[in-house]
């Protein structure tokens, strides 16, 4: 053997027994992602949802594994997403997308997830508009029943007037007839 291929040689046993013996981390097996990020969030009932999002919050912030805190992000946006949470929170959800973005180092997916915050985004939108047209609905229904209420006194209130101007008007005919009568009398006396 020659000086050089001694360093070679070496070189090479050394990484054929790091590799045989899984002493290189890089070669090792990847460790299982934690349960909570494992469930199926359809399982869950609802009143769950504030104690797994707290789960899964934590998990974001400490979690070792900066893989398992990215991940952690999507499956806290969501859970602030899911159905079967009593109290979604859609702008929770786009934050932790947004972040989820951010962290996650495999930019695989990006495009399906950047869709899914905008979808997310326009759902949200139009809760707060439709929020906003039945507040809008409630005023106006409001305000038109108490029209109606007007309404209805102004048409007892015409009726009312109605009855007394017919009675007036009976009036009336009794005091011509009554003046009448006082009339005759008056010129069979003068007579």
């Amino acid at each position: 053997m020659t000086a050089e291929t001694v360093p070679r040689a070496l070189s090479l046993v050394v990484i054929a027994a790091l590799i045989s013996s899984g002493g290189c981390s890089l070669f090792g097996k990847l460790a299982p992602p934690p349960p909570i990020l494992q469930e199926d969030f359809s399982l869950l009932r609802p009143e769950d949802f504030p104690a797994k999002i707290k789960q899964l919050e934590t998990t974001s912030q400490q979690d070792p594994n900066t893989s398992v805190r990215a991940r952690a992000l999507f499956y806290l946006a969501l859970a602030h997403m899911h159905y079967n949470n009593p109290a979604p929170d859609y702008v929770q959800a786009v934050q932790y997308l947004d972040k989820h973005i951010a962290a996650e180092s495999v930019r695989k997916d990006v495009d399906e997830k950047v869709a899914w915050k905008s979808v997310v985004q326009a759902l949200d939108s139009s809760l707060k508009e439709r929020e906003k047209l039945a507040m809008s609905y409630a005023q106006l229904k409001q305000q038109y029943d108490r029209s109606n209420k007007n309404s209805d006194a102004l048409t007892k209130l015409v009726e009312k007037q109605k009855k007394e101007i017919e009675s007036l008007k009976q009036t009336i005919k009794e005091l011509d007839a009554v003046q009448q009568e006082i009339e005759k009398k008056r010129k069979a006396i003068k007579k």
